[in-house]
């Protein structure tokens, strides 16, 4: 048993499960199944319920005598945990092939409800609180025993039982079956099987009857007398065309709508009731009423059949597996656009992809290039900083700007964490530590903007770049404030702060503009520039309202410093190194920034909050009045190679410090 128990041991360990609320929401953190069980943590399961039409029996499995929960008790056809990562569907249709040997497509399963289980076991050694996705597979017959491929080490056997019967048996709490509460949640189950084949054809045909008769049937019969023969022939080809446009339709609005139209047509002569049942159909489309909010009008039962010859081991004289194409009893939300496995888009997988950025247009700063980015999700650095994305509207509220130049609400940014996989397009030279997109007005003003951070980029640019750059540069009793955290802080709110302040503006004339058609070529290095200087007024205001550590004070002005070079030796013709040098030497002229003799630099922090203050508050005003004049006025005055901030890069040059990292990808082998 021991080496059975290391091995079982081994296996817990390396399937991963999401770590839910007990609401059951997902908390960002993943664990070995072993490590679940032994918390407590909340997390989820499928329950996969074979139930044979013909014979009105529930399919159930022994559980193998190695399992660590209730050993060889008679339980569901087939469970199993949802892996991190994956869909309830994916894992329905795994468990069922990987216990049962039956390979099934995924229109046989029905999802009829959501069961949460919360036991104890083992003296308190297995803690199961488990959220169950509980799905119904309608077979016609029983399936026999031959034609199953039992898992040695989930099951042991398998039986079919009246589903009466198996309701009783755990009524009166049957030691030999794994306990469901059936006065409970659990009893939905029983519910659906018996009001779904125990209701006759009659009161259900005269219900069918009541929904028709609330509509009044016409035929239209449009004369064609004022169209040519020229006109006839085109209208034959675009009736054709509408046709098409029916099908396209049924498959939007479901699946398996199609079949599921062609099965009630095909037997609509068999019976007054088939033909009630295709006659409602052909109104609503779909097997949902229109007139009463959606709710089902047919269940399963009524659905299409499938015979499938090859979805389980060969049985000689069977003909194999037939079942009924189910269909949810709730309308899906999201139609057939998207996949019927899709939870939430909540892939680890980060993708953008389109035209976003506007910095090769140098002539009005109008046009926009393509880029790509794939990433994985950080789930617990997301969870991290969804503080700011929280407080944008406070920031928005307190900003250092007349309050006629405030915007409205401000729709909060999401923001993710991922480490970069992939990037291509206008991605060139500097690699960036994160991007606000998009960049339309427009769309900021009614939907907000969606924030990325590179994590692992940013990781590498201060190890590289910015830690010798501050090593060179920044005096010695001020080193002990460059850190990750506050340089990685900083890139965050830079980003976020590109979401507040002014972008669609009124002109003293009255006029509706936005910041970026006045500022024009202007618009990019101004913006890069305010997010900079006043990512730093947001940090310290949110330190001010004890959102923030205190420790952070100084380790994000001496970061920011230091970054002041990284982000100059890019050049004053790039959008970034313009916005750059003009904080710098804005601080440095109001001495903010000191440069001793040594050919290092400090921060003074008696004068540093009150010059970005003064910054923050010129820009976001130049930007608000959409003042071209202004905003040229001052880039030409602070956005030059001055002297201090050439001494710095020439030390930099001379150590052979990189201006930037280059990326090489590794996956591009694996695909």
């Amino acid at each position: 048993m021991a080496p059975e128990a290391s091995a079982l041991n081994s296996e817990e360990d390396k399937e991963l499960l999401d770590v839910l609320t007990k609401a059951g929401e997902k908390t960002g953190v993943s664990k070995s199944r072993r490590l679940v069980h032994r918390d407590g943590d909340y997390h989820r399961s499928v329950h996969v319920w074979i139930y044979s039409e013909s014979t009105q029996e529930l399919l159930l499995q022994r559980r193998a005598d190695c399992k660590d929960s209730w050993p060889g008790l008679w339980d569901i056809s087939s469970a199993g945990h949802i892996s991190a990562g994956d869909s309830s569907l994916i894992t329905a249709r795994r468990e069922l092939h990987e216990e049962l040997g039956i390979n099934l497509p995924r229109g046989a399963f029905e999802l009829i409800f959501v069961f949460l289980q919360e036991c104890v076991l083992s003296d308190g050694k297995f803690i199961n609180n488990e959220y169950n996705d509980v799905y119904l597979v309608t077979t016609l017959s029983p399936i026999p025993q031959e034609a199953f491929i039992l898992q040695e080490s989930e099951v042991s056997s398998v039986k079919y039982i009246f589903w009466g019967d198996y309701k009783n048996l755990l009524a009166n709490g049957n030691k030999e079956y794994v306990p469901y509460d059936v006065h409970g949640q659990y009893n939905i189950l029983f519910d659906v099987l018996e009001q779904r084949y125990n209701k006759d054809i009659e009161s259900r045909s005269i219900l069918l009857q009541k929904k028709l008769n609330r509509y009044a049937p016409i035929h239209l019969d449009a004369k064609l007398n004022g169209l040519s023969e020229a006109d006839k022939k085109a209208l034959n080809f675009i009736i054709k065309a509408s046709l098409i446009i029916e099908e396209i339709f049924y498959e939007q609005v479901w699946y398996g709508n199609d079949k599921l139209r062609d099965w009630l047509k095909e037997h609509s002569s068999a019976s007054d009731f088939d033909k009630l049942k295709w006659m409602y159909y052909s109104i609503n489309k779909s097997p949902w009423s229109c007139l009463d909010e959606n709710k089902a009008f047919l269940t399963t039962a009524d659905s299409a059949t499938k015979l499938l010859e090859k979805s389980t081991r060969t049985v000689p004289g069977w003909k194999g597996l037939e079942y009924r194409v189910s269909f949810p009893l709730l309308k899906p939300p999201g139609a057939n656009f998207y996949p019927p496995d899709m939870e939430k888009l909540d892939s680890k997988l980060d993708v953008t992809i389109g035209p976003y950025e506007t910095y090769e247009d140098a002539i009005f700063g109008y046009k926009a290039t393509f880029e790509a980015f794939i990433g994985i999700r950080d789930d617990v650095a997301t969870s991290q900083v969804k503080l700011f994305g929280d407080n944008l509207q406070l920031l928005q509220l307190n900003l250092p700007l007349d309050n006629i130049y405030k915007a409205g609400d401000v729709v909060a940014a999401p923001i993710r964490v991922i480490n970069l996989i992939f990037n291509a397009g206008d991605v060139k030279g500097p690699q960036t530590v994160a991007f606000n997109l998009p960049n339309d007005e427009r769309i900021v003003s009614e939907r907000g903007t969606s924030m990325v951070m590179l994590k692992n980029i940013s990781e590498a640019k201060f190890k590289h770049i910015l830690q010798p750059i501050a090593n060179l540069c920044i005096s010695e009793e001020q080193q002990e404030y460059i850190d990750f955290e506050s340089f990685f802080t900083h890139t965050i709110c830079h980003e976020c702060c590109h979401g507040i302040g002014p972008h669609t503006i009124y002109l003293p004339s009255g006029q509706k503009s936005t910041v970026r058609l006045e500022l024009q070529e202007l618009h990019s290095a101004m913006e890069e520039a305010k997010a900079d200087i006043v990512g730093l007024w947001a940090l310290r205001f949110l330190i001010n309202q004890e959102l923030l550590p205190r420790i952070l004070l100084r380790s994000m002005y001496v970061s920011f410093l230091a970054g002041c070079f990284r982000s100059v030796r890019f050049g004053l013709e790039e959008a970034h190194g313009k916005g750059q040098a003009l904080q710098f030497n804005w601080l440095y002229e109001k001495e903010a920034f000191i440069l001793h003799m040594d050919g290092t630099f400090s921060v003074d922090f008696e004068k540093v909050e009150a010059a970005v203050e003064d910054l923050s508050r010129e820009i976001l005003t130049i930007q608000a009045r959409g003042d071209k004049g202004a905003a040229k006025s001052l880039l030409q005055k602070y956005a030059q190679m001055t002297q201090p901030l050439s001494s710095a890069l020439l030390k930099l040059e001379s150590f052979q410090v990189p201006v930037d990292i280059a990326l090489t990808f590794g996956v591009m082998d694996v695909i």
